[in-house]
């Protein structure tokens, strides 16, 4: 089975950059022109623009890469044009896919088929002491559990996690990326509880809104967002969401 992984980049626009000018120009032809390296046809190669909820001025996001190919730190060749966009990156995060939720192709569905859909990614630290393989077990339960039975806060539609070894000192770094509809961009008790009951610490939860999604050259832009396939500014929802850390630095 091909390997497959994402890669994280977070973004905050300077003081004057407009941000529907940023956005056309991300989902119209930065992530298109992304092809570094060259990934052949037919291969996996996803890219995905989100805005972070409630973060205020400049905005901040994140833009993510699923990918059976790794980049360097120019980030598929992105990093250096979003610089020339008027943005600040930070050092993008390469995480292996170690789990999806009901599956990985659903998960990729749910960028295909929702426009109008958000991000919640919530990362989770693990003390080297504990027993992996059965807090992971405990981990895909409960998300496998939030994906199942919708609520009233949210419906997830898919769910990714990843896990690395080597992210922090002492601790196995687990990244859970849920897209769906949110009621509050987070997870729920229920899934958080479960996983500190089984040995983990949430350490950090972001809710993004989307901005637009690349497949092979295509773009599936979001509800308002500024790019091919639709007019008009993009709008947040106001949904509040946690601080992003300082770009570029």
């Amino acid at each position: 089975m091909t390997m497959r992984n994402l890669t994280f980049c977070d973004i905050r626009l300077h003081p004057s950059t407009v941000d529907s000018a940023f956005e056309e120009a991300m989902t119209g032809d930065v992530m298109p022109g992304a092809d570094t390296p060259p990934h052949p046809p037919g291969t996996l190669f996803v890219r995905s623009l989100y805005r972070e909820a409630g973060y205020g001025f400049p905005p901040a996001y994140r833009c993510v890469v699923h990918s059976v190919l790794v980049s360097d730190t120019r980030f598929f060749g992105m990093r250096p044009r979003i610089a020339r966009l008027g943005a600040d990156t930070k050092e993008p995060r390469f995480r292996l896919v170690a789990g999806a939720a009901p599956d990985d192709e659903t998960a990729l569905d749910v960028l295909r088929a929702q426009d109008g859909h958000s991000l919640v990614t919530a990362t989770v630290h693990l003390p080297l002491r504990m027993i992996q393989e059965s807090f992971e077990k405990e981990l895909a339960a409960a998300i496998e559990e939030e994906v199942a039975e919708p609520s009233r806060f949210s419906a997830v539609s898919g769910a990714i996690w990843t896990r690395d070894d080597e992210a922090v000192h002492g601790r196995i770094e687990y990244l859970v990326a849920a897209t769906g509809d949110f009621a509050e961009l987070r997870l729920r008790s229920r899934t958080v509880e479960r996983i500190e009951a089984a040995g983990g610490t949430l350490v950090e939860s972001r809710g993004f809104h989307h901005v637009g999604t690349v497949f092979a050259g295509t773009v599936s832009a979001g509800p308002g967002s500024v790019g091919p396939g639709s007019s008009g500014p993009w709008s947040s929802g106001a949904v509040p969401g946690e601080p992003a850390p300082e770009a570029g630095g």
